[in-house]
């Protein structure tokens, strides 16, 4: 395979370097990766954040995306901070396939596991029974190997096809059946199911255009809106702000915290406003259990303002 740009050829370097070869005197053709060359990049990149964890003086954190090509191209930069990552996704995965190399991160102990996986199986037609039981496995094998772990399987994103670079189908209807199903087996096992589906939704049901780069994948502002939902979920099940709390933030006339008293009041949103911004401007922090109170109490799902809009702020009760 040529290499067609600069970080390309950088990377063939190097690649040949580590197979104790010059590049211009390599007798090794770099091809396109196939599943077992993955499935070892994965291995080799679990035992090296486990040592790299062990190494820590602290109790370091260790969360794991394990999932297709959704998860595979999650942008490192937009990943939650405060915690490591594992990335265990892999372009064109199945659930029976994920179930098959559960094994890869045995000797991590990962604090939370995001499951995303599905949508290829509706790619080609596997039974809606057929993805739940490999779903279903999937958390019998999580759960006895991890009892310690959260078990977080995320909804599976709504689509826009086909377009001129996909040309296959899959009906959002079937989507919105599956995770149906899918909520209702998560919860049953006592794992937690995550409904990010309608943040990437429009009016019509469909994956919203900004958020994709083929009526499938997802774009930059895809991602963003991804990893707003996963830094709602961090910060969530790190204050213990469950679904009881969040529907007494929301109708809660004051905001107790730490140590002072908070009354709600409307604010319109100005050029320039970010929810750091107005949280800064409102409780003098900035850090993302500070916004997602702000979060809550308007249901916001993003951190993407309208200029114009009103929203609820705390404001101090000055005693």
């Amino acid at each position: 395979m040529l290499p067609k740009t600069g970080i390309e050829m950088y990377q063939q370097r190097l690649f040949a370097l580590h197979k104790s070869q010059i590049y211009t005197h390599s007798d090794y053709e770099i091809d396109q990766p196939n599943y077992q060359d993955w499935l070892d990049i994965l291995k080799q990149e679990s035992d090296l954040i486990k040592d790299k964890i062990a190494k820590k003086s602290d109790s370091s954190r260790l969360n794991i995306l394990l999932g297709d090509s959704l998860s595979m191209w999650f942008p490192n930069s937009l990943l939650p901070s405060g915690t490591f990552w594992l990335n265990q996704g892999i372009s064109g995965d199945t659930t029976s396939g994920i179930l098959k190399r559960l094994d890869i991160f045995a000797k991590n102990n990962p604090n939370n596991i995001y499951i995303l996986a599905g949508i290829n199986d509706l790619k080609r037609q596997v039974p809606v029974a057929e993805i739940l039981e490999n779903h279903q496995k999937i958390l019998d094998y999580l759960q006895y190997n991890y009892p310690d772990t959260r078990i977080l399987v995320q909804s599976i994103f709504p689509t826009q096809l086909p377009t001129e670079t996909l040309t296959f189908s899959i009906p959002n209807s079937l989507i919105k059946q599956l995770n149906q199903n899918l909520a209702q087996q998560v919860n049953d096992r006592g794992s937690i199911y995550l409904d990010f589906h309608q943040r990437f939704t429009n009016t019509q049901g469909n994956l919203r255009s900004e958020l994709t780069t083929d009526g499938l994948h997802l774009s930059p502002e895809g991602y963003k809106v991804w990893q707003f939902a996963l830094k709602q979920t961090e910060s969530r099940l790190s204050k213990n702000r469950d679904h009881n709390y969040q529907k007494w933030l929301q109708k809660s006339s004051e905001l107790p915290l730490d140590g002072q008293s908070y009354s709600w009041v409307s604010y319109q949103v100005k050029p320039g406003d970010t929810l750091e911004k107005i949280t800064l401007k409102a409780l003098g922090r900035e850090d993302f259990d500070y916004c997602d109170l702000i979060a809550i109490r308007n249901n916001l799902t993003s951190d993407f303002l309208l200029i114009d809009d009103r929203i609820e702020i705390p404001q101090l009760i000055q005693k």
